[in-house]
């Protein structure tokens, strides 16, 4: 069994919050972005009933909606009120998962009602711990979801009314599935778009299709599909690993807005962090900086790499091409470096880095005749396994002298 807390416009109910005056009004969150194309992130209902859209310019939203009020985003104080919500559902269960869609968390609940009675009782507890950690305004959206597995979790939860809970028992799982749209079906949109246009709106259609039909069709989505409209499919809720991040900053006495000055400092954390996470024996995926900007508001850019590493050079090409694409709007007044996801401890190194002994060292990248570099035969296997034949040559001299280019020197497949 598997619980589901959503959160729709969680930022949004944030800076109504934060600010009494925008109760009531069209609210709208724009990126970050620098220049003067500004798009719009996120928007309330209000603003959406006036034909205002996540992804459109920042002037059509204007020109759609005179009165939106519209806020540059506060990173830090988003992910600090999230933070205190997966406190909250962590003291609860131990079992919590984040899931990638935005303001929604799944939840294990297996052998809680020892704990906390019935699955009525458990979500009555869990809002009320949700209620006592926040103002009323920033929850009174939350919708609970309880049913087996997360598909059915997160079908109910969106089937829930603001500040209500939805539950599914196994034995009336199949019913409730067979009314709700295939849009509920966590595939791709165009497997969505094609199964209306065949005229299959809802799961109940869905499971009369011959799973050969469905497989001819859409192939593997097809059968997953399938699966999560009879029921036969129940994913378990696997826990997000908690990981101590890694932080260090920085304060300026006066703020600086050239971005030099900002890599600098960055540079300078970046040497800091990375003395904390070898003496952990741990690389790096995950970074995250953040700013403090002048009047107020804040900046951040994270990213995760596809390799993990713990060479600051690496690292600082990859924070400046995030900064690249979305800079601070204005002058820092401090800077914070964090590394927020890890990996196993690296010893990866350059295939030709200077070592005691070797050709290079001793002033020459010359090797005996048939000598192959370690790192070379080790890359070349590794290409080999992967791409099924050698992908790595050597340059053999022949007859360097010859008036034909052909004999002076051949390439000879480079042995693993």
């Amino acid at each position: 069994m598997a619980s589901c807390v959503w959160l729709p416009g969680f930022e949004l109910q944030l800076e109504r919050a934060r600010d009494a005056a925008l109760e009531g009004v069209p609210l709208a969150l724009c990126d970050t972005g620098a220049g003067t194309r500004r798009f719009v992130e996120q928007c309330c209902t209000l603003a959406i009933s006036q034909g205002v859209r996540p992804g459109i310019l920042v002037s059509q939203a204007i020109a759609l909606c005179p009165s939106v009020a519209l806020l540059e985003q506060d990173p830090d104080f988003y992910d600090a009120a999230r933070h205190r919500v997966l406190d909250v559902l962590r003291r609860w269960s131990p079992v919590v998962e984040v899931s990638a869609e935005r303001g929604r968390v799944f939840i294990g609940v297996d052998g809680l009602e020892r704990l906390y009675g019935p699955a009525d009782r458990q979500m009555a507890d869990l809002r009320r711990r949700i209620r006592a950690a926040f103002p009323p305004r920033c929850i009174a959206d939350v919708r609970l979801g309880y049913a087996p597995g997360k598909f059915a979790a997160r079908v109910a939860a969106n089937s829930a009314r603001p500040g209500e809970s939805v539950l599914v028992t196994r034995r009336d799982l199949v019913a409730f599935l067979s009314s709700q749209p295939v849009g509920v079906l966590p595939v791709s949109p165009r497997m969505i778009r094609r199964l209306e246009r065949l005229g299959v709106e809802r799961l109940d259609r869905l499971i009369e299709i011959p799973e050969p039909a469905l497989v001819a069709q859409f192939g593997a989505d097809g059968r997953r599909a399938l699966a999560w409209a009879r029921g036969e499919r129940v994913d378990p809720v696997v826990p997000t690993e908690v990981e101590r991040p890694i932080r260090v900053s920085v304060e300026f006495p006066i703020p600086i807005g050239q971005l030099e000055m900002v890599h600098a400092a960055i540079d300078r954390l970046l040497g800091k962090a990375l003395e904390r996470s070898r003496k952990s024996g741990r690389s790096v995926r995950g970074v995250r900086v953040s700013a403090r900007l002048e009047d107020a508001g804040s900046w951040s850019v994270r990213g995760v790499l596809r390799d993990p590493t713990s060479r600051a050079d690496a690292l600082g090409a990859f924070i400046r091409s995030r900064i690249a694409l979305a800079p601070p709007t204005r002058a820092v007044e401090d800077l914070e470096l964090e590394f927020f996801r890890f990996g196993s401890a690296t010893s990866q190194v350059d295939l030709f880095a200077p070592k005691e002994n070797a050709p290079r060292a001793r002033g020459s990248i010359e090797t005996a005749e048939g000598d192959v570099l370690p790192e070379l035969r080790r890359a070349s296997r590794h290409l080999e396994l992967r791409m099924g034949e050698g992908m790595l040559y050597r340059v053999l001299e022949l007859q360097p002298d010859s008036r034909i280019p052909e004999r002076r020197h051949a390439l000879l497949e480079l042995a693993s």
